[in-house]
């Protein structure tokens, strides 16, 4: 199967777009975003969408991001198509406690969140991107849903190269004579995704030829199994309802790989941000019938009278003063 085949299948088997969609293809100017892009546009008119992209200088590389950034610039002014640019400051954006990497991030979702608004992001993950999350997830302690890799759909992100590695990626560019930049830092050993990117995966494919085929079956399944398990969840918070939450006692007799997901959603819902922690933090909660934590500011899991839920309130904090 070629790459154009494989980004057929994919949309196809995921349901990626429908005729009519309006595609925001994220653009950075590495290989897998520039052979998203143009096979987007072959595939345009068969598919019945529109093509657009963006492209966001985080202003991190000094003159390697305004090239990357003119790069994309010219390349879609020879393929006539739209492209939206944003450039952002971000080494004087980012939050407490928040990262670099997770800045930039932030401030790159926000950005397509914004630019693909009532239309469908494309990106550029590809069959490696997913396996080297799976690995990254492994070595970090995942769950079931860490095994399921990169999923090919979310919302209204579509991944059409999840199918294709970076190898027919590369190839693709070079028998459409495509160019493409290459960021430096994805050179560097430094950073622990390029580890297992230069150093752990090219020694699974001495192994196992087959390393990405067989990871993305072994993806397909997980992410079956994780679906089941999280609709099971929903069905139950469903059953459980109650006024003003739902019954601290059904919740605490489910079974435990479906009583942590139906956490996670009250969690999510009431806009807390899960963990294993937290997590397991209210299921001692459910299971003693009373009681409540404070997972973050403004923000407690509840279990009063049988119920429990989650309560916003304002937190007092009492100043201790020197003697």
């Amino acid at each position: 199967m070629d790459f154009l085949e494989k980004v057929r299948s994919a949309a196809a088997d995921h349901k990626m777009t429908e005729k009519g969609d309006a595609v925001v293809a994220a653009l950075s100017g590495g290989a897998d975003s520039v052979s998203l892009l143009y096979a987007l546009k072959e595939l345009s008119g068969e598919l019945g969408i529109t093509v657009s992209a963006c492209h966001i200088n985080h202003h991190l590389r000094g003159e390697e991001s305004d090239s990357d950034m003119r790069f994309c610039e010219e390349l879609c002014g020879r393929l006539g198509i739209p492209l939206t640019v944003r450039e952002a400051e971000v080494g004087s954006m980012q939050l407490k406690h928040e990262s670099l990497e997770e800045c930039a991030r932030r401030v790159r979702y926000d950005f397509f969140a914004e630019v693909s608004a009532g239309k469908k992001l494309a990106t550029a993950h590809t069959a490696n991107d997913s396996a080297e999350t799976v690995l990254l997830n492994l070595m970090r302690g995942t769950g079931l849903k860490g095994l399921c890799g990169i999923p090919p759909v979310r919302g209204n992100i579509i991944r059409p190269l999840i199918y294709c590695t970076r190898d027919e990626v590369e190839e693709y560019c070079r028998s459409r004579r495509l160019s493409w930049v290459t960021d430096k830092t994805n050179l560097c050993d430094d950073y622990t995704r390029n580890k297992v990117r230069h150093i752990i995966l090219p020694e699974m494919l001495k192994i196992n030829g087959s390393l990405f085929s067989t990871a993305a079956r072994m993806q397909k399944n997980l992410r079956e199994d994780s679906e089941f398990l999280e609709g099971m969840a929903a069905q139950a918070l469903e059953e459980f309802r109650m006024p003003g939450g739902y019954s601290a006692a059904a919740l605490a007799a489910l079974p435990k790989p479906i009583r942590s997901r139906a956490i996670k959603l009250i969690f999510s819902a009431g806009g807390i941000e899960p963990s294993a922690l937290r997590i397991s933090t209210a299921a001692d909660i459910l299971a003693a019938g009373k009681g409540k934590f404070n997972p973050c500011r403004g923000k407690f899991f509840v279990v009063r009278r049988g119920v429990a839920f989650v309560e916003e309130a304002e937190q007092h904090y009492r100043k201790h003063e020197g003697k």
